[in-house]
């Protein structure tokens, strides 16, 4: 039996500081990145909310923002869960890697890229969890990507 723990809460916290500091944007820095990063910054925006929508949904009754699964969670690897291991982080990452580009924000994108570092320690963690519940998940770990098909 797997029960949430002081890592699981930390992990958690950590995530939704970041979110916080993400939004709260004081642009401590007159730096600017390209305005022609724009448009990508917009269709990746776009895109990772459709992402994270569908995993989410996908997800269903298994979903928690904890990294220890569910005591009740079954093992899901159809739709994007084919391809991705964790889409829903996927998502988040472009969301917040697509609004620092359209913002041109350079401390966005060091919130987002201390986020993509979280993500693969969480994701690792979580990863481990996941073995211990499931005994296929080794195997689905090997023929699937972490964040994207090829990764």
């Amino acid at each position: 039996m797997l029960h949430k723990n002081l890592k699981d809460n930390t992990y958690v916290i950590a995530q939704f500081t970041l979110f916080a500091l993400f939004i709260l944007n004081p642009e401590l820095t007159e730096m600017k990145l390209f305005t022609i990063l724009k448009l990508p910054g917009l269709i990746l925006f776009i895109s990772g909310i459709a992402v994270c929508f569908v995993s989410i949904l996908q997800l269903n009754h298994n979903l928690t923002a904890f990294p220890t699964p569910k005591e009740t969670a079954r093992l899901y690897t159809g739709g994007l869960y084919k391809y991705i291991r964790h889409p829903i982080y996927t998502g988040v990452i472009m969301i917040f890697l697509g609004m620092s580009l359209y913002w041109s924000s350079v401390y966005q994108l060091m919130i987002t890229t201390a986020l993509i570092v979280l993500f693969y320690y969480k994701s690792a963690y979580e990863e481990a969890q996941l073995c211990i519940k499931f005994s296929e998940y080794k195997g689905y770990q090997s023929q699937t990507g972490r964040f994207f098909p090829w990764m």
